[in-house]
């Protein structure tokens, strides 16, 4: 499990419960220099001595469990709230932790990272188990620029994107759970150039799938970009799931130049430039529907403040995050623009 530490006093309690769900608890962790009072902290009153939950939709030590805990302290400091309690909840590719946040007491104590655009494609896919409505989320904002990538056996025969489009047999194609953002992509992807596919999406979190694909199983792997960075001599990345060229990865083609390229037109490239918008939605954190508007407002602006915070911004580049705010408003209005081209996902989101 991954823990940031700081020159103030911090009080961390980890439990197991059920095997299933850690639990962390952070008091009095405000980075240096900061107030621990609302006033001071900028946030609401409301907060001043609560306790804040951040619920993480995956197992410890993946990207959203290092979002959550390095904006943790942040999010203590700009609300004023007393402590902040970070709880993972692993299960159905996101969707149980997904849940817990929106089914959460609309009293303003939860929010959550969620796996935004698994949810989204669920939603569109009306998938087994699904019943939120992601338009009545009360977004907050997200925290990364760090586009889905991709990636095959930097040792294997796929050395580019062509050689997967022209793969004759079967590829085994690595993802988090079923309806997780990167499982999803991968999906929509293959279906879309016409990849002959298995999906093997057994894993709790990003980096049980980064661990089973260094070890050499799978021929592709759906992460993100970082995490990609994170295991640069196991993994070669062959395209970018977004529209917009990524600068870090300047060689590696978009899936929308791939599909010009490849000759893909019509609802389904159409259907590529919608999943490029879900895609760019990253690790985004929600509250649950129906939170007071003036909680509302202090969760995101406690937020923003986090994102400004120059120790934040290096603590998150210590982490290996890659970093870049969008507002809760334009996650709101991608979020409406994909669910109103459902219909262009017709026979992309099947695996048989």
């Amino acid at each position: 499990m991954l823990f940031h530490t700081f020159n103030d006093a911090l009080r961390v309690t980890t439990c197991a419960v059920a095997g299933a769900v850690a639990v962390t608890v952070l008091t009095g962790c405000h980075p240096k220099g900061s107030s621990s009072s609302a006033s001071g902290g900028g946030g609401s009153s409301f907060y001043s001595g609560k306790t804040l939950t951040i619920e993480v939709p995956y197992g410890p030590g993946g990207g959203y469990d290092q979002w959550a805990r390095v904006i943790a302290p942040y999010m203590q400091k700009y609300t004023g709230a007393g402590s902040v309690k970070i709880v993972n909840t692993p299960g159905g590719g996101g969707l149980v932790g997904t849940q817990a946040i929106y089914h959460a007491p609309a009293d303003g104590l939860t929010i959550g990272d969620t796996n935004a655009g698994g949810d989204v494609f669920d939603q569109i896919d009306h998938a087994s188990g699904f019943n939120l409505d992601m338009r009545k989320v009360n977004w907050i904002g997200r925290p990364d620029d760090d586009p889905h990538i991709i990636a095959t056996h930097t040792s294997g025969p796929y050395k580019t994107f062509d050689k997967l489009v022209g793969s004759k047999s079967k590829v085994s194609a690595l993802a988090t759970g079923k309806g997780s953002s990167d499982y999803n992509a991968a999906v929509i992807i293959y279906n879309a150039f016409k990849v002959p596919f298995k999906m093997v999406a057994a894993f709790s979190g990003s980096s049980a799938e980064k661990a089973a694909f260094t070890s050499g199983e799978g021929t592709s792997a759906s992460l993100s970009s970082s995490d990609i960075a994170s295991i640069p001599n196991s993994a070669t990345s062959v395209v970018v799931v977004s529209a917009t060229p990524f600068s870090k990865l300047p060689k590696v083609p978009t899936v929308i130049q791939e599909a010009k390229k490849h000759g893909v037109s019509g609802n389904t490239l159409q259907a590529l430039n919608a999943l490029t918008d879900v895609m760019d939605l990253g690790h985004s954190f929600f509250a649950p529907p129906g939170v007071p508007s003036a909680r509302l407002k202090a969760l995101r602006t406690a937020f923003k403040k986090s994102m400004d915070d120059t120790a934040f911004q290096k603590a998150a580049k210590k982490a290996g995050l890659y970093q870049g705010y969008e507002s809760s408003s334009d996650l709101s209005a991608a979020v409406s623009k994909a669910l109103s081209k459902g219909s262009l996902f017709d026979g992309l989101l099947k695996t048989s």
